[in-house]
C-alpha cells in the first residue's frame, strides 16, 4: 500500500511529538529490524541499478516505465528511513524530510515543471547537479568546469529558466506559449499558425519588461564578479538541452562584450530568450527533437576575455573518425570569426599520446581578426603584417590545449568540442564545451565483429557489466584507496582488487573500471553509472593478467577485455553513443538519475556524513545502512542489558578470553549440547566461526606476560578510569551471534575491542566494522600500536581512522568468502596485538611489528 506524501507528513510529525525512548529491545528483535534495513536498502538500490542500466542503451523503456519506478523507488527508500528508525529509537527522524523534499523535486521533473522553482540567477559557483533544468546544457557544464581545478573558466553566472517563467507570466505570455507547446506536440500543426504564433512570442520576450526581482538579483549578481575594470560580459543562450545531446551550434543569439551595466545586461538577456522562437531553432528543435514540445532556456552571463587568440579543440578528427588524433583550429582574436568561418584560420592536428604530441600544422595567412569593440560589441580589424603568417598558437600552448581537451573527453566521457581562448597575458581559458557529434557508420559497424577477431582477447564473459560502455587507456592499479586524486593518471583504466564507494575520487579521470570483486548494485557501481564511466566488477584474476601502464580496451558491452588500443571499437564508441539520447524518455531518465544516484556521504568518517548532507536517495541510502550498522555495533556494549534476560552460555575455549554467547537464531548448530560451556566445533555462524579460527590460529595467541614497567602500569590505571570503553566493557566478554551475524565486544586487560560482521550470500549486505581502544602503557607506545594496526588494516582494504589509541576500520560489499577470509585476519590481529604495547619503544618498529604480522611472523619478537 502506497501512503500519501500529505498522510506521511502528519505521519512523521506525529512521531517527532512522541518520546524518542522506548523499552530495550532483545538482541533477537534489534537483529530483525536491522535486517528490515538491509531488505529495504537493497530493493532501492535494485530499482537504481535497473534506472542506471537503462541508460547502457540496451533496453527499450517508455515513460510509463519510468513513472512507475520513480514512484517505486520513493516508497522504497521512505520504507528504508521507516526501518533505520524503528531500529534506532527514531533518532533519525530529520530523514523523512530530507526524502519529502527530494520526492516532490522528482514528481516536478516527471511533470516537466522543475524548472519553474528555484532562484532566478545562480553563480557558476552555486551551481549543483540538481539544478541542470534551471541553469541548462551549457550552464551546467560551465559550473562543472569550474569546479575543476585544472581548468581555467572566466567567471559568471546564470539567468536561470526560472527567470524566463516568470518573465513569460509577468508578460502575459503564457497562453501563447501554452498554444506554441500544443502546436510543436502535433506533427500535423498548421504551419502558418506555429509561425504566427513563434513570431509573437519572439517579439514578446525582446519587448517584456523585467519580471520583480531579476533587476535587483542581476544587479548583485554583476557586483559580485572579480572587479575588473572596465567589466564586460558574453551573453549566451543556455537552453535545457543545448551542449548536452545536441550541440544547437549557432542556433541560439549570443550578445558579446555587453557593457556590465545592469539595462544594457537585461536588454542582452531578452535578445537571446527571444531566439529561443526564431524560426532556425524551431526549424532545428522540430528536426531533433520532434518528440519535446517544452523547453525553457537559461542565459550565461560569462566575464568576457580579451583575446589575442581563440578557437575550437575537437577532441576526435571528424574527417577521419581517428581516436587517436584531436584538430585544433585557431586564429587571432576573438572566436567568433572562428565559429562562424568569417576569417582565415590556423589548423593543427595533435597525436593524444600519451604523451599528446604536434602531428601536423596549416598556417594560413590571416589578414583580418574579430577585437573587442570600445564600447561594445565586436570590431573588424586587420592584422599585423608580421603576424599573419605566424602561426596563432605556439608549440607549448598547442600541447596544453590538447592536454585539457584529452582532460573533458575524459570528464564527460565522449568526444568534446572545446571553445578557448587565451588572453593578452597568455592564460588559457575554456569558455564552453559539448559532446562532439559524429555521423554513425552502419558499415564499420558491420564490419566489427570481424575486425575484432585479430585482437588479443585477455578476458571474455568474465565477471558482469555494472555499466556498459567503451574505455581504453593505460591500466592503472589502485593497491590503495588512500592514494591521491591528482596521482590517478588522465585517462587511465582503474584496475582493483575490490570495489569501495571511495573510488569516486578517481572515476572523473578513469577511461573505465575493472575490479576483481564487486557487484553491480554497490555504491561504486551507481556511482560509474552516474559518471558513465564503463565498468566490469568480478573479473577474477584480473590483476595478475594485466602490468601496469599496459595498453588495454575494456568493451563493457559484450564483456570482453583486450590487449592494446583497439581502434576500430573506439571509433565505433565515438559515432555511436549519441543515437539512444535522442530520446526524450532517456534524457527525462537522466535528469531523474542525476538527482537519485549521485553519491555525496562517500566516507562515513567524514564531517558531512550527516542527514544535512543528504542531497540524494543515494544518500539516504547510504546514510540509514551505515546508521543501522552503528545501532547494531553499540548493541553489544550494554552487557547489563544483554545478560538479563537474554539465554547466555560460556565458550569453552583453549584460550582466556571468557566470551559468554547469545544465540538470536542460527548462531549455534543442531547438534550443539544443549547445556554447558560451548565448544569451537558448535559454532554455526560463519562470521564468528571465522574469528574464532583466526583467534586460535598457532602462535597468534601469546601466553607469556609482556614486561611491564611501573609507570606503563600506573598510566594505563589512570586512563582507564577516563576511557569510555572502560565504563562499557566491566565483567563479561559477549559474542551476539547468527547464522550471518556476529557482535561481539569484549576486553583483554586493558584492551577494548568491538568486532561487529554481517557475512552472508548476498553481498550487498556484508559489512565488517573493528574498533580498538586501550592498553597498558603510556599514550605514545599505545598510539603506536594503533598506528601499525591501521596499517595492518589498510592492507586489507579498509576505511581506518585513528585517534590516539582509538582505532575505527570499516569494509563493506564483499563476497562471503572474503568476509570470512578477513575476519579470520582480524581474529589473528586481536590475539597478536593483545599487550603488544609494551613493545612499542620507537616509531621504527611500528612498520617492523606490521610487516612480521603480513608476513604471518606472529611469534616476532623485535
Amino acid at each position: 500500500m502506497t501512503i500519501s506524501d500529505p498522510l506521511r507528513s502528519l505521519w512523521t510529525w506525529l512521531l517527532a511529538l512522541l518520546p524518542t525512548r522506548r523499552p530495550p529491545v532483545s538482541p533477537r528483535e534489534a537483529f530483525e529490524r536491522f535486517q528490515k534495513v538491509l531488505v529495504s536498502n537493497n530493493n532501492a538500490l535494485e530499482i537504481i541499478a535497473d534506472l542506471g542500466e537503462k541508460l547502457g542503451g540496451d533496453y527499450l523503456f517508455d515513460i510509463h516505465y519510468i513513472e512507475r519506478s520513480t514512484e517505486q523507488l520513493i516508497e522504497a527508500v521512505h520504507l528504508s528511513i521507516a526501518a533505520v528508525n524503528e531500529l534506532c529509537n527514531n533518532r533519525h527522524l530529520g530523514l523523512y524530510k530530507v526524502h519529502e523534499n527530494l520526492s516532490e523535486d522528482l514528481r516536478l521533473t516527471l511533470a516537466g515543471r522543475e524548472d519553474r522553482e528555484g532562484p532566478q540567477v545562480l553563480s557558476f559557483d552555486e551551481i549543483r547537479p540538481r539544478n541542470w533544468a534551471l541553469v541548462g546544457g551549457k550552464g551546467a557544464h560551465l559550473a562543472e568546469m569550474r569546479h575543476d581545478p585544472l581548468l581555467h573558466v572566466p567567471e559568471g553566472f546564470v539567468i536561470t529558466a526560472k527567470a524566463y517563467h516568470d518573465l513569460i507570466n509577468h508578460n502575459n505570455l503564457r497562453d501563447q506559449l501554452t498554444e506554441f507547446e500544443a502546436l510543436m506536440a502535433d506533427r500535423d500543426a498548421d504551419a502558418a499558425r506555429l509561425e504566427a504564433v513563434r513570431l509573437s512570442l519572439e517579439q514578446g520576450v525582446l519587448a517584456a519588461a523585467a519580471p520583480p526581482n531579476l533587476t535587483e538579483a542581476l544587479h548583485k549578481a554583476m557586483h559580485a564578479l572579480p572587479k575588473t575594470e572596465p567589466l564586460f560580459l558574453a551573453v549566451r543562450s543556455s537552453a535545457q538541452e543545448e551542449d548536452m545531446d545536441f550541440s544547437w551550434a549557432g542556433q541560439f543569439l549570443s550578445v558579446l562584450n555587453v557593457p556590465g551595466q545592469t539595462e544594457a545586461v537585461f536588454a542582452a538577456v531578452r535578445k537571446v530568450m527571444a531566439s529561443l522562437f526564431s524560426s532556425g531553432v524551431v526549424s532545428y528543435w522540430r528536426r531533433f527533437l520532434p518528440d519535446e514540445n517544452r523547453m525553457a532556456i537559461a542565459v550565461v552571463c560569462q566575464r568576457m576575455i580579451d583575446s589575442r587568440t581563440s578557437g575550437i579543440v575537437f577532441s576526435v578528427d571528424t574527417m577521419q573518425l581517428s581516436h587517436d588524433v584531436m584538430v585544433v583550429v585557431a586564429a587571432w582574436g576573438q572566436g567568433e570569426a572562428v565559429v562562424e568561418g568569417s576569417t582565415a584560420t590556423d589548423t593543427f592536428q595533435l597525436r593524444k599520446g600519451p604523451p599528446v604530441s604536434i602531428a601536423a600544422k596549416y598556417v594560413a595567412e590571416k589578414r583580418q581578426g574579430l577585437f573587442r569593440a570600445k564600447e561594445s560589441g565586436l570590431t573588424a580589424q586587420p592584422i599585423a603584417e608580421e603576424l599573419r603568417l605566424q602561426p596563432c598558437l605556439s608549440d607549448e600552448e598547442l600541447l596544453l590545449l590538447g592536454k585539457q581537451a584529452l582532460h573533458l573527453e575524459s570528464h564527460f566521457k565522449r568526444a568534446q568540442d572545446v571553445e578557448w581562448a587565451i588572453d593578452k597575458a597568455g592564460q588559457l581559458f575554456i569558455l564552453q564545451t559539448r559532446s562532439l557529434i559524429l555521423t554513425d557508420t552502419p558499415a564499420r559497424e558491420k564490419a566489427l565483429p570481424s575486425r575484432l577477431k585479430k585482437h588479443e582477447l585477455i578476458s571474455e564473459g568474465q565477471g558482469r557489466i555494472a555499466r556498459q560502455g567503451i574505455g581504453a587507456g593505460p591500466v592503472h592499479i589502485v593497491s590503495n584507496l588512500t592514494e591521491e586524486d591528482g596521482s590517478f593518471p588522465e585517462g587511465s583504466v582503474l584496475v582493483v582488487r575490490r570495489d569501495s564507494s571511495r573510488l569516486v575520487k578517481f572515476l572523473h579521470r578513469a577511461a573505465a573500471v575493472i575490479t576483481e570483486i564487486g557487484t553491480p548494485v554497490s555504491h561504486m557501481s551507481t556511482i560509474c553509472r552516474e559518471f558513465r564511466v564503463p565498468c566490469l566488477v568480478n573479473v577474477a584474476g584480473i590483476i595478475s593478467k594485466v602490468s601496469e601502464g599496459e595498453l588495454i580496451t575494456v568493451d563493457a558491452e559484450d564483456n570482453r577485455i583486450y590487449r592494446g588500443q583497439i581502434e576500430d571499437l573506439l571509433v565505433y564508441r565515438a559515432a555511436s553513443s549519441i543515437n539512444i539520447m535522442a530520446s526524450r524518455e532517456f534524457r527525462l531518465l537522466r535528469r531523474i538519475l542525476k538527482k537519485v544516484s549521485q553519491l555525496n556521504l562517500v566516507d562515513p568518517m567524514m564531517q558531512n556524513f550527516n542527514i544535512a548532507g543528504c542531497r540524494t536517495y543515494h544518500d539516504l541510502l547510504r546514510f540509514s545502512h551505515e546508521s543501522a550498522v552503528q545501532e547494531m555495533v553499540h548493541l553489544g556494549s550494554d552487557e547489563r542489558q544483554l545478560v538479563q534476560g537474554n539465554i547466555v552460555r560460556r565458550m569453552d575455549l583453549p584460550i582466556p578470553t571468557g566470551i559468554l554467547v547469545i544465540d538470536i537464531g542460527g548462531g549455534l548448530a543442531p547438534d550443539a549440547p544443549p547445556t554447558g560451556d560451548i565448544p569451537p566445533e558448535a559454532i554455526a555462524s560463519a562470521p564468528f566461526r571465522a574469528i574464532l579460527r583466526g583467534m586460535l590460529y598457532p602462535g597468534v595467541w601469546h601466553r607469556d606476560p609482556m614486561p611491564v614497567g611501573f609507570r606503563d602500569l600506573m598510566n594505563s590505571m589512570l586512563n582507564a578510569n577516563h576511557d569510555m570503553a572502560a565504563k562499557q566493557y566491566t565483567g563479561h566478554n559477549i559474542a551476539i551471534i547468527g547464522e550471518d551475524y556476529v557482535n561481539l565486544c569484549f576486553r583483554l586487560g586493558y584492551h577494548y575491542n568491538i568486532l561487529d560482521a554481517h557475512c552472508g550470500e548476498a553481498e550487498q549486505n556484508n559489512h565488517l566494522y573493528y574498533r580498538f581502544l586501550g592498553g597498558a602503557t603510556d599514550m605514545a607506545k599505545r598510539s603506536r600500536r594503533t598506528a601499525m594496526i591501521s596499517l595492518i588494516l589498510k592492507e586489507f582494504e579498509f576505511n581506518v581512522q585513528t585517534k590516539g589509541d582509538l582505532v575505527t576500520a570499516r569494509l563493506s560489499h564483499i563476497p562471503q568468502s572474503e568476509a570470512e577470509r578477513t575476519l579470520d585476519i582480524l581474529g589473528r590481529l586481536v590475539g597478536f596485538t593483545r599487550q603488544l604495547d609494551v613493545r612499542m619503544e620507537s616509531d621504527e618498529i611500528v612498520q617492523q611489528y606490521a610487516e612480521a604480522f603480513l608476513q604471518g611472523h606472529y611469534d616476532a619478537v623485535i
